[in-house]
């Protein structure tokens, strides 16, 4: 009877392993977020979905629970006048992606990037700021950071 239960134990676990959801936002405490002259790590602390707990609103890492194939999307704004914004992209300590946007006319801008990875349990990826760079948030939610698992390997 002990081995059934845990037959059953083994057999929820893996069926459960396959589901990994997140969706965070930036707070708006304050309207612009602003990194000093180092990178700086983002940390997106309203949790919208987080569907198998893979991401910390504490540290601003996901951290991959199962090995597998993960899909990332992030959208990220500021006001820009004559200004450049940077978002970067990490897994582990290796840059994926920096995006950058110029623009002159001080309305609200936008990057938006996406990525598809091949990570191993406990690889992780987060969102970094670029020295002296600033992101604009409010309640309407501009700066989104999301993720999923596609499929396991």
């Amino acid at each position: 009877e002990l081995t059934a239960v845990k037959n059953q134990v083994e057999d929820l676990q893996q069926k459960n392993s396959g589901k990994v959801a997140f969706s965070a936002a930036l707070t708006f405490n304050t309207e612009y977020v602003q990194a000093g002259p180092s990178e700086m790590n983002l940390v997106f602390r309203n949790i919208i979905t987080n569907v198998g707990n893979a991401y910390s609103s504490n540290t601003g890492f996901f951290t991959a629970p199962v090995k597998g194939v993960y899909f990332f999307r992030f959208t990220v704004a500021d006001i820009l006048s004559s200004r450049t914004m940077y978002t970067a992209l990490y897994r582990n300590q290796q840059r994926i992606m920096l995006l950058g946007e110029y623009d002159m006319d001080h309305h609200i801008s936008y990057l938006v990037g996406s990525v598809t990875l091949q990570l191993e349990a406990g690889d992780w990826v987060n969102l970094r700021l670029p020295g002296n760079q600033r992101l604009y948030n409010d309640e309407s939610n501009h700066c989104i950071f999301s993720g999923f698992l596609l499929f396991t390997l």
